[in-house]
């Protein structure tokens, strides 16, 4: 179970996320960057969850909703910042942008927006850490509408029949709609309605976990990441998150406005359409509270890292605004194997 400072270390790194997300909507509302883009906010208890119990060897492949994944990885905010501008001081100067965020020098290769992408290139990396025994894992991040995809079944199915040590993480953020019928897409065409079942079927270890709940999520990760590590065998795990209220829609949307943490103690002033989520599902007002209750930090500890955030964040902004275009010369650099 996560001690005091753990349980800090994973409010920070969720506070951090909120406050890069909401400064890229922030950038994208300015058009400081084009196209089509997706925020992590409603889902940061899993992502730092999941990444406070990972090591150097491991090999992490996230999705199109990234960018609290490689925050919560310790990924520099400024340099995160400046990818998704496309300028030349972000982690792959500026070509991947925020659907393909990456940095392979912190164990995350690369990023795939396309659906169900992560699921194999994980087993990949699963498979190499196994004959090179190298003790590190493999983790797939990805959402519910993965089950779709035909190449989510078969990777499940062959990690399993091969004992690849990897840990299939499916952040649930429509919880019982992936049937057609329960409110999923129209393209929904799974006979079974809980997308736990699928692996199940194989015969693959599986847990289900309140993605929303950043304690929970840890301790769960931290115990099956250990046991992948000695055995080879694959996990699945299953984190049920509320879907944020922004995320109804084709863009984003600040529906909820900026995240004020005095929420988590000043509940007289949560009022509104979304009462709701701030009372019961915003996990880091959920994760602020039961600081306070349990009496691990004071208000005033919780206004104060907010702040010191707020500070990191300032100066991430300033780095990437700062940051400029790529050189025109190096529009062919990285495109073959050794190139510069």
């Amino acid at each position: 179970m996560p001690d005091k400072e753990n349980l800090l270390e994973l409010f920070r790194k969720m506070i951090l996320i909120r406050r890069f997300e909401e400064t890229v909507y922030e950038f994208h509302q300015q058009k400081l960057f084009g196209g089509h883009y997706h925020l992590y906010i409603g889902q940061e208890a899993t992502g730092a969850g999941v990444m406070a119990s990972l090591v150097d060897d491991d090999r992490i492949f996230s999705t199109h909703r990234n960018h609290g994944h490689l925050i919560a990885r310790g990924i520099n905010p400024k340099n995160a910042l400046a990818e998704i501008l496309n300028r030349a001081g972000g982690t792959n100067g500026g070509r991947g942008g925020t659907f393909h965020l990456a940095d392979a020098s912190a164990g995350m290769p690369h990023t795939s927006a396309l659906v169900g992408g992560s699921v194999p290139l994980a087993a990949g990396a699963g498979f190499a850490a196994k004959l090179r025994k190298s003790g590190g894992i493999g983790v797939s991040m990805f959402g519910d509408g993965c089950f779709e995809e035909g190449v989510v079944f078969e990777t499940l199915n062959l990690a399993r029949m091969w004992d690849l040590p990897v840990i299939f993480v499916c952040e649930n953020n429509t919880p019982g709609a992936i049937l057609k019928s329960d409110g999923g897409n129209n393209t929904s065409n799974l006979p079974e309605g809980r997308v736990i079942q699928i692996p199940k079927a194989l015969g693959m270890e599986c847990h289900e976990v309140d993605g929303g709940d950043a304690k929970a999520v840890n301790t769960l990760f931290a115990d099956c990441a250990s046991r992948v590590r000695e055995t080879n065998q694959p996990i699945f795990i299953e984190a049920l998150t509320e879907r944020w209220p922004g995320n109804y829609f084709s863009f984003p949307s600040m529906v909820t406005g900026i995240t004020k943490v005095s929420m988590a103690w000043d509940t007289g002033s949560i009022r509104g359409e979304y009462e709701d989520w701030f009372r019961n599902h915003d996990p880091v007002l959920r994760l602020a509270r039961h600081l306070i209750v349990s009496g691990i930090a004071t208000f005033g500890d919780i206004a104060g890292i907010d702040v010191e955030t707020t500070e990191i964040i300032a100066d991430a902004r300033d780095f990437a605004l700062s940051s400029p275009l790529p050189d025109s010369g190096s529009v062919y650099a990285h495109v073959t194997a050794g190139g510069s």
